[in-house]
């Protein structure tokens, strides 16, 4: 799945406005027991390189929170979907991963187990000039929209759009413009796109075009991307998986409360996010932090993994029937 952790960070762009924090209480810290002992390395799949949107990770990394609860994490980054593989056959220990791919994985019988929310909805957007007048779902009918390809986020998120809508597939003329959705609605192509809405939208937002943006989150369920691990992790090594859920929640907690500070701490971690791509990276950050906000930080309403559940059989993404009990929980969430 391509998506804003598969864009190039130079050509990122993001708003540019702060977002404000989202009022919680502060989360626990981890007892002496957890650590009186030598640190226990985790590998951590991210899906991409080292990035301001990882900000969390660095800052409870920088503010010792790993550390005090007797962690010691090392980041494999790459491709996404070697977090389904690499932690389903137990080589990796955790993966950030969305909803849709816990779901699909867990339809294969492979045993991953969501443990904490991250993005607390799932981000894809369709965009258009608002010349174009599309302002609901409706309006897509007949209309030309480009996709990143038929796979990944993207495509899932549109077709969940759709399912919400009551529109068919064949109603809409998709088409394939690989990762180049702001081109080709630029050049008039399309006549709307899918991507995801902190990135392409405001992209053509800051290049002073007006735009009408529909946010699949305001008509879906489905669960955004969160911390992954597998069944024999989440039985065998309960307490760890706790200790790292409570220290990296305790990031974002601090990411979203100072996202100054976090942009600080990310640039002396990832010293290409700061010099000329500052500015950028402070956008993308505060575009982030918007979609990581709740009223219970790591927490996931059953329901909503209910309707996502739904979703994925119904459209056809998950075959066969499977403990949807089993493909997550939140009992490691403080």
């Amino acid at each position: 799945m391509k998506n804003i952790l598969s864009i190039a960070f130079g050509i990122v762009i993001a708003l540019a406005a702060s977002a404000c924090a989202t009022p919680v209480a502060p989360l626990p810290a981890p007892t002496a027991a957890a650590t009186s002992a030598a640190p226990v390395e985790v590998s951590l799949v991210m899906g991409y390189i080292p990035h301001v949107q990882f900000a969390p990770w660095y800052v409870a990394e920088k503010k010792g929170y790993f550390q005090n609860a007797g962690i010691k994490v090392k980041y494999n980054y790459g491709f996404e979907l070697d977090g389904v593989k690499l932690v389903g056959a137990n080589q990796a220990d955790f993966a950030l991963l969305g909803g849709d791919q816990v779901l699909q994985a867990r339809a294969q019988s492979i045993p991953l187990v969501y443990v904490a929310n991250w993005y607390n909805a799932f981000p894809i957007a369709i965009f258009s000039l608002k010349e174009k007048n599309i302002t609901k779902p409706q309006d897509l009918v007949g209309k030309r929209v480009g996709l990143p390809g038929f796979f990944g986020a993207t495509y899932t998120g549109w077709r969940a759009l759709l399912y919400e809508a009551g529109i068919k597939e064949a109603d809409v003329k998709t088409q394939d413009v690989g990762f180049n959705q702001v081109a080709a609605l630029t050049q008039g192509t399309i006549d709307a796109a899918a991507g995801y809405s902190n990135n392409e939208p405001v992209q053509l937002k800051l290049a002073g075009k007006d735009l009408n943006v529909i946010e699949v989150s305001n008509f879906s369920r489905l669960v955004g991307i969160g911390l992954v691990t597998n069944e024999k992790t989440a039985n065998e090594k309960s307490q760890l998986v706790q200790r790292l859920t409570a220290a990296f929640l305790r990031g974002v907690q601090d990411t979203i409360a100072n996202p100054d500070e976090a942009l600080n701490i990310t640039v002396q971690a990832v010293p290409e996010a700061g010099g000329a791509n500052l500015s950028t990276s402070k956008a993308v950050l505060a575009a982030s932090i918007a979609l990581w906000k709740s009223p219970r930080l790591g927490y996931v309403d059953p329901a909503d993994w209910a309707a996502s559940a739904k979703f994925m059989k119904d459209a056809g993404f998950t075959k066969g029937d499977f403990d949807l009990n089993k493909a997550y929980s939140n009992k490691f969430v403080p």
